[in-house]
């Protein structure tokens, strides 16, 4: 396989990590501080295109959300045909208490995508992040190539903090009676999507999605007045997984002309019983060839597959912890999308489906889970508008190479 300059879609900060949380609880004083509820999307795109006229991307500006930053950088590439392109980089950060594009306005999804001139591409970028229902949903995609080898890069990275006290409810607990048996519910869905050409094509598409729960005791991952025998961590949950697509240059005739590849790499950790604080009870990483192996040359390649936190790898519809009654859980939740092209290609990293969780007592004791944030009432028209900005974005493709 040959190298090729793939635009690397922009990394999150490494507050989504499970290893820096751990870091951050270990030097955290033991005199508890407040924390900050807030819902967060940010969104960025890279394409090419002719100067000034760079790709559409984000949000309907007449239903704009709460905009804290925003960026556009325009690079001149030189003559290109009859035209100049320039690359364009585009990033919005979007943040709010409770939460952030509540309407799930879409806006457009940029140019058409079968007339995408020779060299340039295009990205696409949007999402919305509710504190109050705890669910965050994106979208992330990329087009380059349809009638000449291009780059293009997007990301869609949305988070959530939020705190929930447990009550004591009806159950009759007094406040730090150590309750077992709780769970963290998860709940995510979601598809990623690749196309490209085999070999003699410049081809490499990714898209990936990175799931990730965090959920600490007390207001800064320390317990405040109540004892917690297995630290401050409850639960942390991980599940990153990419799809892609590079062509291949054949050492022997009808050789391998592309492989199709999916990564996955998951680790999941809770308090539950005798464990120590983040034990990690479910972990793993693998990958998998997809489809049979391409040995023609020249041949338009597609692959569609999903990710569910139900599913295979992680198999995980709930994480098991244990917490006090009358403790406050700080909660953090972080679903980041990429898409990346170069050379010929598209990649989509499709969550319109969300990602979500909630905390649960199977047991029914009557404990009450009170949310700092209030929790919206559902709306009609949001999830009309949800079904029509799936349908408009997402497109009909093979679920096999052809």
């Amino acid at each position: 396989m040959r190298d090729l300059p793939l635009p690397i879609p922009r990394l999150r900060s490494a507050r989504g990590s499970v290893t820096r949380a751990l870091l951050l609880i270990a030097a955290a004083a033991p005199v508890p501080a407040e924390a900050i509820d807030f819902a967060e999307v940010d969104l960025y795109g890279y394409s090419v295109s002719r100067t000034g006229a760079p790709a559409i991307f984000g949000y309907d500006p007449a239903d704009p959300p709460d905009l804290v930053s925003h960026s556009d950088t325009e690079t001149f590439l030189g003559v290109h045909g009859d035209h100049e392109d320039a690359a364009f980089t585009r990033e919005r950060l979007y943040r709010a208490d409770e939460r952030v594009n509540a309407g799930h306005a879409f806006g457009t999804s940029g140019t058409a995508r079968g007339t995408i001139e020779a060299g340039h591409s295009i990205a696409v970028a949007t999402g919305w992040a509710d504190a109050g229902s705890n669910d965050l949903g994106g979208y992330a995609e990329t087009h380059a190539g349809f009638l000449g080898a291009s780059q293009g890069a997007g990301t869609s990275t949305l988070s959530i903090e939020k705190k929930i006290t447990i009550g004591a409810g009806t159950s009759g607990l007094a406040d730090g009676t150590l309750v077992t048996g709780l769970r963290w519910l998860l709940d995510g869905h979601g598809t990623l999507a690749i196309g490209g050409r085999s070999f003699p094509n410049d081809s490499a598409a990714t898209a990936g999605s990175l799931i990730h729960v965090l959920v600490l005791r007390g207001p800064t991952g320390t317990c405040g007045i109540f004892d917690c025998p297995h630290g401050a961590l409850a639960v942390a949950a991980t599940l990153d997984t990419t799809l892609s697509l590079v062509d291949a240059d054949p050492s022997l005739p009808a050789g391998v002309t592309a492989r199709i590849q999916r990564h996955d790499s998951w680790s999941a950790s809770n308090n539950a019983g005798n464990l120590k604080a983040g034990a990690v009870f479910e972990s793993g990483s693998e990958t998998n060839d997809l489809g049979a192996l391409v040995t023609d040359e020249d041949a338009a390649l597609s692959w569609v597959d999903g990710v569910d936190t139900g599913a295979a790898p992680l198999h995980l519809d709930a994480i098991e912890f244990e917490a006090n009654v009358g403790e406050t859980l700080t909660v953090q939740m972080d679903l980041d999308l990429s898409a990346g092209v170069g050379g010929w290609g598209n990649a989509e990293s499709d969550f319109l489906g969300t990602f979500g969780g909630q905390a649960e007592d199977p047991q029914s004791r009557g404990l009450v889970f009170a949310s700092s944030v209030p929790v919206p009432e559902p709306s009609a028209s949001a999830a009309a508008a949800i079904a029509v900005a799936a349908l408009l974005l997402r497109r009909s493709r093979a679920t096999t190479p052809s």
